[in-house]
């Protein structure tokens, strides 16, 4: 099967060919921006009462994913994941009942699946 054809950077009046995305000139300083842009884990609600939380619904679910859990497989929780996200209800942002244990990959579907839903 034949393979796509290469796309202009997407960096503006950037003409290098690439797969998809940026350039590897412009690829490191389009992720530097995006970070400095989204603020630090602390400004984004992720603070010292949020490390205390996180730890609580690690051991409550016994630093396994719950979602794997469900699946009959055991896999160790490295995120604690908002089940109701903060950008929905703020009230919720250390509420334990509102907390899950889960895999890397398990909360990054989780994520990319709520984001792709229409708030």
């Amino acid at each position: 099967m034949a393979s796509r054809p290469n796309k202009p950077c997407r960096y503006p009046n950037c003409s290098a060919l690439v797969a998809s995305g940026y350039c590897e000139a412009h690829a490191k300083p389009v992720a530097q921006a995006r970070e400095r842009w989204r603020g630090t884990p602390a400004s984004r609600g992720y603070d010292a009462d949020w490390k205390t939380i996180r730890i609580e619904a690690l051991r409550r679910d016994k630093f396994l994913c719950v979602h794997c859990l469900a699946l009959n497989k055991i896999t160790p929780a490295q995120d604690v994941d908002h089940i109701i996200p903060i950008s929905v209800d703020i009230t919720k942002r250390l509420d334990l009942t509102n907390l899950q244990s889960l895999c890397r990959s398990c909360h990054r579907a989780k994520t990319a699946h709520e984001q792709k839903a229409p708030v």
